[in-house]
């Protein structure tokens, strides 16, 4: 194996598992030369209530040679689940990705080479391609806002810290783990972390919304929630340096 493939699950819809399967076959045969036995595959189940039971798993691992399901009967949240499935890594380097795919397959493989290239963590880049045009109005104005936040308040070391894919070696998985965000804010609070690392290489991918692709707005319990998580976020900015040695 070469690579872990993290990917949450929450309530998820009639048919995913066979989705997944699907999913899974396409980015090996036409970005890993075929093969399936490259790529360890960990599912996260965040509290589903139905539809992510033994059928389910035993149907995935028809399909999925390397198969890990970590599960847990409360919801957490996407933050606590990934952390969860990074947790169980094996290989050297690691890659998270919302079950639909939004961005396709071809950027995993992209990131990927990525690493391999020196790289610690690689981000995808929502800005300069179509992900602002599928957007509801109410989520465009927040993810503007979070941009600003980034580079005037934060000043973080990337444009776009909420893009739901992302990778990273051994390292960055360390710094992964150090998050404590339980929701959608985590990706900022792992680039806050990652920025205060001398040395660090963090490189951006631009991405683009596939054809398909369903864009949900957030509730206003949601919008709350992750309102005190920034708060919490941008008061961790005071936080001091690391070097590499000092995570390593």
């Amino acid at each position: 194996m070469i690579l872990d493939l993290v990917i949450p699950f929450y309530n998820p819809k009639q048919g995913w598992e066979q989705k997944l399967a699907r999913r899974f076959t396409t980015l090996t045969d036409e970005h890993f030369g075929g093969d399936k036995h490259l790529i360890n595959v960990i599912i996260v189940n965040d509290g589903s209530r139905d539809r992510f039971g033994e059928t389910e798993i035993a149907y995935l691992r028809q399909h999925i040679p390397h198969l890990k399901v970590v599960s847990y009967v409360e919801n957490k949240g996407k933050g606590h689940a990934l952390r969860c499935g990074v947790a169980e890594a094996l290989t050297s380097y690691c890659i998270y990705s919302d079950n639909d795919f939004p961005f396709g397959l071809g950027v995993i493989r992209e990131m990927y080479n990525t690493l391999q290239q020196g790289a610690d963590i690689v981000t995808g880049r929502r800005t300069r391609g179509n992900y602002f045009s599928h957007l509801p109005f109410k989520r465009k104005v927040i993810s503007k806002g979070l941009a600003f936040v980034n580079r005037f308040i934060l000043r973080l070391p990337v444009s776009d810290t909420q893009a739901g894919i992302k990778g990273f070696n051994r390292l960055g998985r360390k710094l992964f783990l150090q998050t404590t965000t339980e929701r959608f804010l985590f990706d900022m609070e792992f680039i806050l972390l990652a920025g205060r690392v001398t040395g660090i290489r963090i490189q951006e991918i631009d991405v683009n919304v596939v054809a398909g692709t369903e864009m949900t707005d957030f509730s206003r319990k949601v919008m709350q929630q992750e309102f005190r998580n920034l708060i919490r976020i941008l008061l961790k900015k005071k936080n001091g340096k690391q070097s590499r040695k000092d995570i390593i």
